[in-house]
């Protein structure tokens, strides 16, 4: 089997394999958008509240609550996806003897990680589309203004945590334990990365860890380019980091396992 063929097989058996987990499709499609109806529906959509500060920051970044929790939402697909999804897969494939099958069967690890990263980008392309239709039909969110950054900035967002889901999968032994502790973590992150409450409203010191994580970064990186403020090139640079000081340790790992 060539390199091509394999890589088109095993990502076809990943998305059908997909659809038929609940768990998966829940907590990466469903709760974010969820959580962006209520968020957006409990602060509202008022141009006054742009300008509202605390602690010296703008506590919705210059936008309405609802375009805010809009984008901030997509970044949490990616981290979803990165946090839970990744691991409690390759975990079970681990229990299961998939993945010994696969080195047996002279298939590289590189093929399987990548049709995990394909798998993640469909779905965050398709669960970003669905995301900003209901923000714009329900609370006239606006749309991407910069499509192309908002796509570079998930392109390296799924790079950074597609690196720190392997790495949980490559330590954490099995699928039950990846579930649990991806949750901790996932909703962790969650709360301080500016996805839940905005980052201006926490207590400093919680306001300064969030800002070291890298949904925090990811959030920014999408949000600045939607709102049309071009790029963030220090948090791209950030979610890079993230993505080679994690992922080159995590494919390594992976590969002796």
């Amino acid at each position: 089997m060539s390199t091509m063929r394999g890589y088109l097989t095993i990502t076809r058996t990943e998305f059908r394999l997909f659809r038929r987990e609940p768990f998966s499709v829940v907590f990466v499609l469903a709760f974010p958008l969820m959580m962006m109806v209520l968020l957006a529906a409990v602060f509202g959509n008022k141009q006054a509240d742009a300008t509202k500060m605390q602690d010296g920051m703008l506590i919705w970044r210059g936008v309405t609550p609802a375009n805010y929790y809009t984008a901030a939402s997509v970044a949490v697909i990616v981290g979803a996806l990165g946090l839970m999804t990744l691991p409690i897969t390759l975990a079970g494939y681990r229990e299961r003897g998939i993945l010994r099958r696969f080195r047996a069967s002279s298939v590289p690890a590189s093929i399987l990680v990548g049709a995990q990263l394909t798998l993640a980008l469909v779905t965050f392309v398709a669960g970003a589309l669905v995301m900003a239709i209901v923000a714009r039909l329900a609370y006239h969110a606006v749309l991407p203004k910069d499509v192309l950054g908002v796509a570079v900035a998930l392109l390296t967002g799924t790079a950074a945590f597609g690196a720190i889901g392997l790495l949980l999968a490559t330590v954490i032994r099995t699928s039950r334990s990846a579930q649990g502790i991806g949750l901790l973590l996932f909703f962790a992150l969650w709360l301080i990365s500016g996805t839940a409450p905005p980052r201006a409203v926490l207590p400093a010191g919680l306001r300064d860890a969030g800002g070291l994580l890298p949904l925090a970064h990811l959030v920014t990186a999408v949000q600045n380019p939607w709102f049309g403020r071009g790029s963030s090139v220090t948090d791209l640079a950030v979610l890079v980091g993230y993505a080679v000081a994690v992922g080159v340790p995590a494919l390594w790992l992976f590969r002796r396992d």
